[in-house]
């Protein structure tokens, strides 16, 4: 069985995926990413992008979405590199911080 160097190595990938959290910053508040399978049980990544709320707007939103995905693609590269499928969501900081919310209650 072929374990994902991710996997192995989560610290330097985690350390990769926040220098490309930083480039994008103000309009990228946080990257988190979290490892599983995907749906044919494939080592992938799945990465929830939090985007400021102005990165949001609805004339922002696709150039910022492949902003985040190019740059996470081509600098981390963790198909390539790290032997994982990247997958992405994105949410805004204010939907974030309302789902914060509900969880705590």
């Amino acid at each position: 069985m072929h374990v994902p160097k991710a996997y192995v190595q989560q610290v330097q990938f985690e350390a990769a995926i926040a220098r490309v959290e930083h480039r994008l910053a103000p309009h990228v508040v946080k990257i988190i990413p979290t490892f599983g399978n995907d749906w044919t049980g494939e080592p992938a990544v799945f990465l929830m992008v939090i985007l400021s709320d102005a990165a949001t707007k609805r004339d922002q939103l696709l150039n910022m979405a492949n902003r985040v995905s190019n740059a996470i693609t081509q600098r981390v590269e963790p198909l390539e590199k790290w032997g994982v499928l990247p997958y992405f969501n994105f949410r805004s900081q204010s939907e974030q911080a309302q789902l914060e919310l509900v969880g705590r209650s």
